[in-house]
């Protein structure tokens, strides 16, 4: 087994049989959160039928065939690029509405 640590599932003689975020993350090159993204957006599965908040696993030969397709990692990266633009306008909008930012602003004084 591997530690979660990138060094330690590289260098393993041979790889497990499936791979959690991390893992999937090492072997695709993309940040864990990125890869719950991915799942989020249906283009990676994990293994099992998991509900919920349950640990995920992924096939390491799926992940591995991922790595090796380059339309896949071009269309995942663009995902990930979409996911992660919407999230950030999601916060500032929220941000915005916190602050008040979006009520009506009053005139100073004198101003009609």
């Amino acid at each position: 087994m591997y530690d979660n640590n990138p060094i330690t599932l590289l260098n393993l003689h041979r790889l497990p049989a499936r791979v959690d975020y991390h893992g999937a993350g090492v072997l695709l090159h993309f940040e864990p959160v990125a890869i719950r993204a991915l799942v989020a957006m249906g283009h990676l599965k994990p293994v099992g039928n998991l509900k919920g908040s349950e640990h995920k696993y992924f096939c390491t030969k799926t992940i591995l065939a991922h790595a090796n397709d380059e339309k896949w990692l071009n269309d995942a990266s663009r995902a990930v690029s979409k996911y992660w633009a919407a999230e950030n306008s999601r916060r500032k909008a929220s941000r915005n509405q916190s602050n008040g930012e979006n009520s009506p602003r009053s005139l100073p004084a004198g101003i009609h």
